[in-house]
């Protein structure tokens, strides 16, 4: 079927990875200039995941997938390194404490400022400084403190590359074939939404195939039930997409004002309960853009 198809110029290192410690049901991702690194749970040896407790057997191993979005040269570089020199790399970045956001204005330019400016341009760096740490440490107490991700002990297994692309079949259906997942669409994976949007479209396509059912037709033999499905997910995906090409844009910018507001609008984001649910809700499928599909099949 025809597909739009777009490429990000980006490339993802993938592989399992030991870790020491429980990641306390927590998947961990830090944005870098060249994309974002990702730390996430999965299942163990003995049938727990790595989010189990602490009181498991001392002799159980814990695992972790990473995937490492960033350049093709620099993919390429991390897949030609040793296990010990890429478990390093992972570990120097994620075990990174917050950074500063960079100036606010170039030190090119506020150098050839008049000495007011300057200092006026100082000032409102210092003051989004202080208001984005104050909404990010407001949000920490006893209970509920910054965790740091886990140390990594070593790769299990292969490093494996793939390359990073937008991709979207212009039609999801034709008489009596419907694509899902994959082979629907492909999406970066910085937020992690290409199986729920698969687990999305199966919900869907098996939503469509029992109201055929129960209406006693046969779903393949007209395209009324195929075409539902198509511009229900439609909806859904290229939503999700848009979504996604936008955070691409916003964390691989450099422009400093823009780094600024980045920073601070997920601090409110992440302080503000009930647009935090609401985004968690359309990420895990819960309460998507759609809601035409049933959610009890």
């Amino acid at each position: 079927m025809p597909t739009v198809n777009f490429g990000y110029n980006r490339r993802a290192v993938t592989c399992t990875v030991e870790i020491e410690t429980s990641m306390n049901y927590t998947a961990h991702q830090r944005f870098m200039p060249n994309g974002p690194i990702a730390l996430l749970p999965i299942w163990n040896e003995d049938g727990s995941d790595s989010d189990g407790d602490e009181d498991e057997d001392e002799e159980t191993k814990l695992y972790a997938n990473i995937v490492w979005s960033t350049t093709p040269s620099e993919a390429e570089k991390f897949q030609n390194m040793s296990n010990e020199e890429f478990v390093t790399a992972l570990n120097n970045e994620l075990q990174k404490g917050p950074t500063n956001n960079p100036p606010l204005i170039p030190p090119s330019i506020t150098s050839s400022l008049p000495t007011p400016l300057a200092n006026l341009t100082y000032g409102m760096e210092m003051v989004a400084q202080t208001l984005n740490n104050s909404i990010t440490m407001s949000q920490w107490s006893e209970r509920k403190s910054f965790q740091v991700p886990p140390l990594i002990r070593k790769v299990v297994g292969r490093k494996f590359g793939f390359d990073l692309n937008l991709m979207q079949a212009q039609s999801y259906v034709r008489p009596r074939v419907a694509l899902v997942g994959d082979a629907a669409h492909t999406i970066h994976p910085m937020a992690g939404q290409g199986l729920n949007l698969g687990l999305g479209d199966a919900q869907c396509l098996a939503s469509v195939v029992k109201e055929a059912m129960d209406s006693g037709m046969d779903v393949g033999d007209t395209m009324h039930f195929l075409n539902k499905y198509d511009a229900e997910r439609k909806v859904e995906v290229t939503s999700m997409m848009g979504g996604i090409q936008l955070l691409h844009g916003f964390f691989s910018s450099t422009f400093e004002p823009l780094v600024y507001v980045r920073s601070l609008g997920m601090n409110m984001i992440n302080s503000v309960g009930l647009v935090r649910k609401r985004l968690v809700e359309v990420a895990v499928g819960a309460n998507g853009i759609t809601t035409g599909a049933s959610k009890d099949v």
